[in-house]
């Protein structure tokens, strides 16, 4: 290799496995369930909890790993407890601009659920605890769902160029639901597909 430049230097990231929290970071961002709506089954429950107020969904925080070589993002996302109708707050979903581009997620704190589905319908889902690691395999669409009593917190990684596609997820959702029933998460049909 020739002469190394000084962005290609090893990097070291010090994670708060409580809050989620870590520094240095490059982007910040929040998402409410005004920017999020259209996404839950239930517009009513929508509505009364707008007329109350604009809840925090989930957070997250970004790191990127870029070098003459590579580039990766490393990002924790923090999604808050509670529901809306009956169904958990969750992130938004998305496939990647490039479908070939995988990723991967280590939940560090919480109960959660990944889905997972294809363009062409498979779907599969998995539960996140601490520990838990998951592969996103390319073509995949995917949304974190947080199902318990306190933060879902997870961290994930993939290349910085495989972009997000939120236009299809938010017009059709997936094929399931998460939702509370009985005072456990199951599993439903989406009425909207």
């Amino acid at each position: 290799m020739d002469k190394i430049k000084p962005y290609d230097q090893p990097m070291r990231l010090q994670v708060n496995l409580v809050s989620g929290d870590f520094s240095p970071f490059t982007d910040f961002y929040e998402h409410r369930l005004s920017q999020l709506a259209v996404l839950y089954h239930d517009q009513a429950a929508v509505h009364r909890m707008l007329a109350e107020g604009d809840p925090l969904l989930f957070d997250g925080r970004t790191s990127l790993f870029v070098t003459s070589l590579s580039d990766f993002t490393y990002v924790v996302t923090r999604i808050y407890p509670g529901q809306v109708g009956d169904e958990y707050f969750m992130t938004k979903g998305h496939f990647h601009l490039l479908l070939e581009m995988p990723e991967i997620y280590f939940c560090l704190r919480g109960q959660g659920c990944l889905l997972l589905e294809s363009a062409e319908g498979d779907f599969h889902s998995q539960w996140l605890s601490p520990g838990t690691v998951s592969h996103i395999p390319p073509g995949y669409a995917h949304r974190a769902v947080n199902v318990g009593g306190e933060l879902l917190i997870f961290s994930a990684v993939q290349h910085l160029k495989a972009g997000h596609d939120y236009g299809k997820i938010a017009q059709r959702g997936f094929s399931k639901l998460v939702v509370q029933r009985d005072g456990k998460p199951q599993l439903v049909n989406n009425p909207r597909q």
